[in-house]
């Protein structure tokens, strides 16, 4: 019996978490069971980590003169492209990665596959998709995936169905740590010996809660607490308003460093703490990461945080107000929590790719 063709088609092939979790994914699948294959909408760096036994495709992203005019006169050339890709590699599941590919619905079902959608998000960012095409994706998807429950729940609340729950997933064999890099850091930044450094990563948005830092900033005064945000910096007027207000910052110093690839985890490890100031967050990869390197998590109730952490790792109050979350950061800086290193990677652990893989090849196997 031939084993079954998947076909992930997936946004940008970038570093986000939704990205990084199918690269992980892709390159512990069990190719005895399976043959998988990506197509990513525009291209990106995450392609350079997808293993040579998993074919490619990169939809069109910058049109043609004649493609554009195509697009003008209904042919759009994504669509176009998708048709192609089918028809070469003979998939029998469509697997969206995200929303985002979720306007190929109707493609799909017209070539008569199979459609899995896995949700990586919460209802924020629901205001991307128009009515019928959220009504439609969660009532004649095949299989569901949501990234954590609290995702599960909101699809089940909007009527969705056929929904299974894989968390999120990151690779720990991938953490490396250089004690000299971290050290040189350290020493770059300045960073004093009784200095709390909190770490956030994300990109620069007001779901990650990019523009609360001026706020966290105010609360901690007069503390040892230090904020570094890792993450790509949007040229957005959010991001200038936060920065600028950031320059006048009387309260404690915040460092916003950008996007880090080299030194991503040696920031992680300098840090003494986690903080994770989005609003909305179905189950971050960053916050696994933190755990896996020991450090206590503090966050507002954003969403697989809270299903995440557990006794002995952090706390995250039942409040959206800076004030509450500085008041748990000042419990952990001050040693009024019970904190447990053993505790936290532990419960990392269960997140490795190498505990899932097996939970995400069932649920494919049932289609």
């Amino acid at each position: 019996m031939p084993t079954p063709k998947i076909l992930i088609i997936t946004p940008y092939a970038g570093r986000t978490g939704s990205e990084m979790m199918i690269g992980y994914l892709l390159n512990r699948f069990d190719r005895k069971c399976f043959q998988m294959a990506l197509c990513t909408l525009q291209p990106g760096e995450l392609l350079n980590d997808i293993p040579k036994d998993v074919p490619t495709f990169t939809a069109p992203s910058h049109f043609s003169i004649i493609q554009k005019l195509q697009n003008k006169f209904g042919e759009n050339p994504i669509t176009s492209y998708l048709k192609k890709v089918q028809k070469a590699y003979q998939a029998d599941v469509w697997y969206f990665n995200t929303l985002v590919p979720s306007f190929l619905l109707p493609l799909a079902q017209e070539l008569g596959v199979k459609i899995v959608t896995h949700f990586h998000e919460l209802p924020m960012e629901y205001l991307a998709l128009k009515a019928d095409v959220f009504r439609n994706i969660i009532t004649q998807s095949d299989l569901i995936i949501g990234c954590s429950e609290v995702v599960c729940q909101r699809i089940r609340e909007a009527g969705g169905q056929r929904i299974e729950l894989c968390h999120s997933l990151i690779d720990q064999s991938r953490i490396q740590i250089n004690p000299t890099r971290v050290e040189e850091l350290k020493a770059d930044l300045k960073i004093k010996p009784d200095e709390f450094v909190w770490v956030m990563s994300g990109q620069a948005t007001y779901r990650k809660g990019f523009d609360l830092l001026p706020d966290f900033a105010t609360e901690l005064q007069g503390t040892r607490a230090r904020i570094i945000w890792l993450g790509q910096l949007l040229d957005d007027g959010l991001v200038e308003y936060t920065r600028q207000k950031l320059k006048h910052n009387t309260g404690i110093r915040v460092d916003v460093m950008g996007i880090q690839r080299e030194d991503y985890y040696a920031y992680l490890s300098l840090a003494n703490g986690f903080l994770l100031t989005s609003r909305e967050d179905p189950f971050p990869l960053v916050m696994i990461e933190a755990a896996t390197l020991a450090k206590p998590i503090v966050a507002f109730p954003s969403g697989g945080v809270i299903e995440f952490v557990q006794e002995g790792m952090g706390e995250v109050p039942d409040s959206w107000n800076v004030r509450d979350v500085v008041t748990s950061m000042k419990k952990v800086m001050n040693n009024q929590l019970a904190l447990s290193e053993v505790a936290s990677q532990n419960r990392a652990r269960q997140f490795d790719v190498s505990a899932i893989v097996s939970r995400w090849e069932t649920l494919m196997a049932q289609l």
